[in-house]
């Protein structure tokens, strides 16, 4: 094998060849599944800018606050254990009164790894969207 990568007859040539096309390869797909979680971290973003509108006109946290959660973030393939949760003080249950701030916090975790889904390299995402009720409960 060292008498093959010694010799300068240009046989050499083709396993140089072979070793840049694999390494281009990995590369661009490591590339692409980088841009998939940027852009998978923009739609976390819109989820919680969303959630936070729906929890400020409707002035509780309720099944349309996790169906519409579970609308938005089921058409994005690359997250995973995507969850989300409110910090605020609650007037009864789970209803917030006028004028009081709440957060919410939606979290997930995206992989960069390479060819399929072999989650390499875990990246934890947060995204965080802030409001006040709009909604007054007697």
């Amino acid at each position: 094998m060292m008498k093959i990568l010694k010799n300068n007859r240009g046989e050499g040539t083709y396993i140089e060849t072979v070793v840049f096309v694999l390494v281009v390869v990995i590369f661009l797909s490591f590339t692409l599944n980088l841009f998939s979680i940027i852009s998978a971290k923009q739609q976390l973003d819109v989820c919680a800018d969303q959630l936070t509108r729906q929890i400020q006109l409707s002035g509780e946290v309720d099944s349309d606050t996790d169906k519409l959660f579970d609308t938005i973030c089921s058409g994005v393939k690359v997250l995973h254990d995507t969850k989300y949760t409110v910090s605020t003080t609650y007037h009864s249950g789970k209803k917030i009164q006028l004028g009081t701030p709440f957060e919410v916090k939606v979290t997930a975790k995206a992989y960069l790894g390479g060819f399929g889904d072999f989650g390499l390299f875990p990246i934890n995402l947060v995204s965080v969207g802030a409001g006040v009720s709009e909604e007054y409960w007697k």
